[in-house]
């Protein structure tokens, strides 16, 4: 009772601080477009009051009755000041232009603002096309995932992954999200590329841990992308062509300022040309195909339907034949509920499947494996006062899960349906000028339909402060718990494989938790600069790893090739950026270790993961001579990755079998690698016409970085020769772009 009385104390004298306001509240849009802008700051300069907007654009802001000059601001537009006289509660959307590449002192001013504000949000990275477009494309695409690959703390297997491993964590911890719809394999071409056509990404939300409470399902990090919206207001087309794929795109009114669709469809180019053959015995291909459609129902609603579908293929000249996809669709409808209510429901559909095949005169093979959802989930934002948001929310989701079957069934591995089900309350509160407060609980259950598995339930609690000393200057402090409930079985650790399979979380496998650490300081330093600090702990349960010559294909008693136990990741990250200007750049440098602990794994000793690379740098960079031309260069290096090796051999009768060291006992060569781009964007012509391209280079001094390895024995010598195998030498590439 005594807190209870405490809360509502503070309840009453929040409420009676405002008593005599009224709420602002509207959508923060693209002028241009009339696409809504995710986290773009309204800010009253007199009272140091302010507010961002949401994942829809929607901003709710209570300031006291009379007069208000206020600032609307987000990197790479131009600061808008609004002048309001508030008698009562006032909707009102705000539209903001992009800013010159000439910046003035207002947007820099500005973009500083911004960026100590996002620095506020604890391992929150917002990001947009345009920012990621600064850096060197890959293969002339400017890839979402290879771009995450470059922030410090996330590591990838190597060249030619679409695979992250966030701060100790592994692939398949990762939350990835398109339009609140999950994405269970991100690979394009071998993970060469990811799945995230950049014509189609509008922003991207990242979370390297300490995730709020609204995300669950993953313990490692989360990654939300939402596709283009569609422009409101003119039709625009746009065709692009890389060394490996070919882009269509398409989107403007369909009702003018009242609905818009948009329409992205991408496809290799190899496949197209060559079939398999003996001068390439193995062709691969891909295609993708982006959909949105909103509409405004009215003042208060409005209603987005999206799709994805995308595909992968594999052919071979000696009959092997892969394919893998994902198809996504997401409705959504958002609601307004006056000023200061704002609800957001979904029915979303998510379906991967995975088909390998193998055809020969006399034999053939076939493995499929899958995952499809059903997922209906709402979500409620009160903003009770300045600073201060309550949100709630809760979901279910219907999985069925098809772990692995075969030609012959009892090679299969049984179907496994289960539902899940969540709830959050989290309050976003600001109660000082100083003081930034983010706290909830996510209550999470997990429930196999058929066996005797029983029902997983746990309850997650997550926290963070944030202590602003100056307007340059924070400090934070961060918890959180997460569950997970399915897991990737594969054979390897890199992201593309052929044989992946997810599997639920049963008596034999429960789910591996998270409890995880963090704190930081963020410094900014004068108008352009900024510097960061954060340290994490990561510790786990029912971390899962494979026994010795795991059969994890074939095996209807898949999980007996499994072990579970502890594991531990630690870290801190340095970072220095410029943020604005004509050159913008930044330099990190992250120490980390992660390590397991598991039963009838390496004699139960502690080892090294696979993800457990101590040092890391990355050095990034961008200078826009002027608004047609740009230069890019980013380097990066980190230490060699784990690995077990055979120490040697012996003959048993003509059999020779393997003698292994430690788990993990060994390590690759550190990895490093520079990559270049240098772009033209022409001016705009008659009827809207323009066009770009962009020159880069691929691993700029040619490094030879180990993708695998093969062992073998020599019997001459009977000594072990370890052959090294790499991906990419140098490889320059020219991308073009044409837009009307």
């Amino acid at each position: 009772m005594k807190r209870v009385s405490i809360l509502a104390a503070i309840l009453c004298c929040t409420l009676s601080t405002f008593a005599q306001s009224f709420v602002i509240s509207g959508h923060i849009t693209d002028e241009k477009t009339g696409e809504n802008l995710i986290g773009a700051t309204l800010f009253d300069p007199v009272t140091m009051t302010g507010t961002t907007s949401n994942a829809y654009g929607f901003y709710s802001l209570k300031l006291s009755k009379g007069e208000h000059d206020l600032q609307c601001s987000l990197l790479g537009f131009t600061v808008k000041n609004i002048h309001v006289n508030l008698e009562k509660d006032l909707v009102k959307d705000i539209a903001l232009s992009e800013s010159s590449v000439e910046l003035g002192e207002v947007v820099v001013t500005a973009a500083s603002k911004d960026k100590a504000h996002q620095q506020n949000e604890f391992n929150a990275e917002v990001f947009t096309i345009a920012s990621i477009r600064q850096l060197p494309a890959i293969f002339g695409e400017n890839d979402v995932i290879k771009a995450m690959q470059r922030q410090s703390g996330v590591k990838s297997i190597g060249d030619g992954s679409s695979g992250m491993l966030v701060r100790g964590g592994t692939n398949d911890q990762n939350l990835i999200l398109i339009d609140e719809a999950p994405i269970y394999n991100a690979s394009h071409l071998f993970g060469l590329i990811s799945i995230f056509n950049p014509d189609a990404i509008n922003n991207v939300t990242f979370y390297k841990s300490n995730m709020p409470a609204q995300y669950g399902s993953r313990v490692s990090s989360v990654l939300d992308c939402m596709m283009k919206e569609g422009n409101l207001n003119r039709h625009d087309f746009s065709f692009s062509v890389s060394p490996f794929a070919a882009t269509l795109s398409a989107n403007g009114p369909i009702v003018k300022q009242q609905a818009a669709y948009f329409l992205s469809v991408r496809h290799s180019l190899l496949d197209l040309v060559m079939k398999p053959s003996s001068l390439m015995q193995v062709v691969p291909g891909f295609y993708d195909v982006n959909m949105k459609v909103n509409a405004k129902l009215g003042a208060n609603d409005r209603l987005f339907a999206s799709y994805y579908m995308g595909n992968d293929a594999i052919n071979s000249l000696y009959g092997l034949y892969n394919t893998w996809g994902n198809k996504l669709g997401t409705l959504r409808w958002n609601h307004n509920f006056g000023s200061r209510w704002f609800m957001n429901t979904s029915l979303i559909v998510s379906d991967y499947q995975n088909d390998l095949s193998y055809k020969e005169k006399k034999r053939q093979y076939h493995w499929h494996t899958g995952l499809s959802d059903i997922n209906l989930k709402v979500a409620l934002s009160y903003y009770l006062a300045p600073d201060c948001e309550l949100q709630c929310g809760a979901g279910s989701i219907y999985h069925r899960f098809i772990p692995g079957e075969s030609d012959t069934v009892a090679q299969s591995i049984a179907r496994v349906n289960a539902f899940e089900h969540s709830a959050y309350l989290l309050n976003d509160w600001k109660p000082y000028r100083w003081l930034g407060l983010n706290y909830g609980l996510r209550v999470s259950a997990f429930q196999p339909m058929k066996g005797d598995n029983k029902t997983f339930f746990y309850l997650e609690p997550r926290a963070s402060v944030s202590i602003k000393p100056t307007e340059a200057t924070s400090f934070k402090l961060a918890y959180a718990r997460n569950a997970q409930y399915m897991q990737v079985l594969q054979n390897n650790a890199v992201s593309y494989s052929s044989l992946e399979t997810w599997f639920p979380a049963i008596d034999g496998m429960k789910p591996v938790v998270t409890d995880v650490f963090s704190t930081g300081w963020f410094q900014q330093i004068g108008k352009q600069f900024s510097t960061s600090v954060e340290l994490y702990y990561k510790a786990g349960q029912n971390q899962i790893d494979y026994i010795d010559h795991a059969r994890l294909i074939n095996n209807p008693n898949v999980v007996s090739q499994v072990r579970s136990g502890i594991s531990k990741a630690y870290g801190v990250e340095f970072n220095f950026s410029k943020d604005v200007g004509k050159f913008t750049g930044s330099a990190s440098y992250a120490f980390s270790r992660v390590k397991y602990q598991i039963a009838g794994i390496n004699n139960g000793a502690e080892y090294p993961a696979i993800s457990d690379m101590p040092h890391d740098v990355r050095v990034m960079g961008h200078y826009q001579f002027n608004p047609r031309w740009d230069v890019s260069l980013a380097w990066q290096y980190s230490s060699g990755r784990p690995i077990t090796i055979p120490l040697g051999f012996y003959e048993f009768g003509e059999i020779v079998v393997p003698i292994y060291s430690d788990r993990n006992a060994s390590r690759t060569p550190a990895y490093h690698r520079m990559d270049f781009s240098c772009g033209y964007t022409s001016r705009v012509y008659r009827k809207g016409f323009s066009w770009s391209t962009h020159f880069g280079v691929y691993n700029l001094y040619d490094r030879k970085n180990p993708i695998g390895y093969q062992f073998e024995y020599d019997y001459s010598d009977k000594k072990v020769r370890i052959n090294q195998y790499s991906l990419f030498g140098i490889l320059p590439n020219v991308s073009v772009k044409l837009n009307w």
